[in-house]
C-alpha cells in the first residue's frame, strides 16, 4: 500500500512540474526588436528614445540613458559604436537576459554587455545592463 502511495505521489509531483509550459517562441522576435531599437537609439545618442525602452526600475540600479551611453562609447566618448552584435537570448515568461557585444566596424568581441529585460504589460523593458559574463544558459 505504501508503495502505491509513493508511486502515485511521485507521479502527481512529476505531472505538476511538467504542466508549466515552455515560454512562447513569439517572444524572440520581440526581444530582437527591442535590442535593435536600443541599438538605433544608442547610435543616435537619443536619450529620450533610450529612456522609452527602459523600465522605471532601472533607476534602482543607478542606471539610465546617460550611463548606457557612457558604457557604450567609453569614458572619453570616442568609441566608434556600430551595433550590439552576436546576441544570445535566454528568457522565461517575464524575464530575459541578452548577452551581446558592443561592436565597432571591426566586429570585435572584446566588449561584452549583458542586458536584462522584464516583460510588463506585454512590453519588454530594459531593467539593467552590465559588463557581460561568459555565456550561460539560465537566468
Amino acid at each position: 500500500m505504501q508503495y502505491v502511495f509513493i508511486v502515485v505521489a511521485s507521479m502527481a509531483l512529476l505531472a505538476a512540474g511538467c504542466s508549466e509550459k515552455t515560454p512562447s517562441r513569439d517572444h524572440i522576435p520581440l526581444l530582437k526588436e527591442r535590442v535593435y531599437l536600443l541599438q538605433e537609439a544608442v547610435n543616435e545618442r537619443d536619450r529620450a528614445a533610450i529612456d522609452s525602452l527602459m523600465s522605471p526600475k532601472i533607476s534602482s540600479h543607478k542606471q539610465g540613458p546617460d550611463s548606457l551611453l557612457r558604457f557604450v562609447y567609453g569614458p572619453d566618448g570616442l568609441f566608434a559604436f556600430e551595433r550590439f552584435g552576436d546576441c544570445r537570448f535566454v528568457y522565461t515568461r517575464d524575464k530575459a537576459r541578452i548577452d551581446c557585444f558592443v561592436m565597432d566596424s571591426t566586429g570585435g568581441t572584446d566588449r561584452p554587455i549583458e542586458f536584462t529585460f522584464v516583460l510588463k504589460h506585454d512590453l519588454w523593458l530594459l531593467k539593467r545592463f552590465e559588463v557581460g559574463q561568459p555565456a550561460q544558459d539560465s537566468l
